[in-house]
């Protein structure tokens, strides 16, 4: 049997990180005489420590639930690899997703461009993020025009960064689905069938620290949850529960499936994460999305293919009784048509009749 080696950010306590890898090595091992299995490398990642007793308590909880989804859904179980000339050897090599090319973070070095790969082994990038402007002083110009000229197979998250990535190679660069979407709704009520959920009728905000947005997302949840009497369910640990004008409970402590259980149940969704979006999409659950200037191209580029646009938040909209109603149906399809396309880019990089 063949195996793959996937290279990619599973180590960190991020719900879109872990939730993609999973995504993609289940994907690759529905497939006949393949193995994959996550490289359990680490670039001397280090956690953030919290003061306050009540969030370092929650944030315990947290690493314990993204560590057990590492173990018992990921398969990363064999010792953590600090130093790379230690890992396993496979036929191919994957790198990706998540911004894995993205040369502005610390911890993103060569190895993510598959440097240490022999040279009879396969290279793919599938789904791979730069997460930067390619006129940006922080995108390393000189590890692409190393590395990209020995991969095999090049597909990319973002359509954006096509041409800057093929001025390197005589190969075709694609983009695909981000690995999250090459599931389906049921793949992952399978998955989180035993993760809990606030109880009553609630409203999810879900916001990553990226930008100053937060003011703009908290009084916006407050406006819908006011308007449809809804609890709110909030994600970071430092918000004053006074920021909130109806009942509220922290979800700080959540791991990846109550992640996304947590969206699935929601009568709405409020979030300037690209992963909250598409486990809203995939689970039909009405919501808003913020933009965030890092995720700008992704967020615009999927709504604007499935049609839903309309859900992106440019600063404020006027709430309205039907603001909840939202028609998933043409994103359906379109989903169903690119997921198809990238299962068959997959396929074909790793040799799969």
């Amino acid at each position: 049997m063949k195996k793959a080696g996937i290279m990619t950010f599973h180590f960190c306590d991020n719900y879109g990180a872990l939730l993609q890898c999973y995504a993609l090595r289940h994907t690759i091992n529905t497939f006949p005489d393949i193995n994959a299995e996550v490289i359990n490398y680490n670039p001397n990642w280090s956690f953030k420590e919290y003061e306050n007793p009540v969030i370092k308590k929650r944030y315990l909880m947290k690493l314990e639930r993204f560590d057990e989804f590492r173990k018992d859904c990921i398969g990363a179980v064999s010792p953590v690899i600090y130093d790379i000339n230690d890992a396993e050897k496979y036929n191919y090599y994957i790198t990706g997703s998540d911004q894995v090319w993205n040369t502005s973070f610390s911890f993103v070095n060569e190895h993510y461009f598959l440097d240490f790969v022999p040279q009879d082994a396969k290279r793919i990038s599938y789904a791979a993020s730069i997460g930067l402007p390619v006129d940006s002083p922080k995108l390393n110009r000189n590890v692409f025009e190393k590395y990209i000229p020995k991969f095999d197979n090049i597909s990319l998250r973002e359509k954006t960064h096509i041409p800057f990535v093929s001025q390197f190679t005589d190969k075709e660069v694609c983009s695909v689905l981000d690995p999250t979407l090459l599931l389906e709704a049921e793949d992952y009520d399978e998955l989180c069938k035993d993760a809990s959920y606030p109880d009553g009728d609630y409203l999810f905000l879900y916001f990553l620290a990226h930008d100053n947005s937060a003011p703009l997302l908290i009084n916006y949840a407050n406006m819908i949850a006011r308007k449809f009497n809804l609890k709110i369910v909030y994600s970071l640990p430092d918000i004053p529960e006074r920021s909130f004008k109806n009942e509220s409970e922290s979800a700080f402590h959540y791991g990846p499936k109550e992640f996304v259980s947590a969206i699935k149940h929601a009568k709405v969704v409020v979030t300037n994460s690209f992963h909250a979006t598409i486990f809203s999409l995939l689970h039909h659950t009405p919501f808003f999305t913020f933009l965030v200037p890092s995720m700008q191209s992704r967020i615009t580029d999927m709504l604007g293919e499935t049609g839903l646009s309309d859900r992106i938040i440019y600063g404020y909209r006027p709430l309205s009784d039907d603001m909840l109603d939202v028609d998933f149906s043409k994103a359906d399809a379109v989903l169903e048509e690119k997921r198809n396309e990238s299962i068959a880019f997959l396929k074909k990089a790793l040799d799969i009749e």
